[in-house]
C-alpha cells in the first residue's frame, strides 16, 4: 500500500459526500471496471451494515460475511488458560502480516 495523503483523501471523501455518492454507486462502479470481486465484497458489506449484525459485541465477518459475534458465539472464557488460543500455525499467519505496525514505529 503507497504513502497515504490524508488530507487529500478527506477531500476527496467529502467530494463523494457533496455529490450524493452512495456504497452502491461504487459497487456498480468496482463491477463497471471489473473489479468484481471487490465489489462483490463492498456490497455484502453493505448488507451488513443495513442488517447491524455487525454492531454485536466483538462482531467479525468470516470469509464468507457471516457474523460471528457473542450473541451467536458465547464467550466460554472462565479465567487465565481457559479462553480462545492460536493454534501455532495461525500465530505464525499473523506474524507475518505485511501491514502490521511495529510497537516501536510508534512516536511516543
Amino acid at each position: 500500500m503507497p504513502a497515504r495523503n490524508v488530507v487529500e483523501d478527506i477531500k476527496a471523501a467529502q467530494e463523494m459526500m457533496n455529490r450524493g455518492i452512495t456504497g452502491l454507486d461504487v459497487v456498480k462502479a468496482l463491477a463497471k471496471n471489473g473489479f468484481n470481486d471487490l465489489a462483490a465484497n463492498v456490497l455484502n458489506l453493505l448488507k451488513q451494515r443495513i442488517s447491524g449484525d455487525y454492531l454485536h459485541t466483538s462482531a467479525i465477518l468470516d470469509k464468507d460475511f457471516n457474523v460471528i459475534s457473542a450473541v451467536n458465539s458465547r464467550n466460554d472464557y472462565r479465567g487465565p488458560g481457559t479462553g480462545y488460543r492460536l493454534s501455532e500455525e495461525r500465530w505464525n499467519e499473523i506474524k507475518t502480516i505485511s501491514q502490521a505496525i511495529k510497537p516501536s514505529d510508534f512516536d511516543v
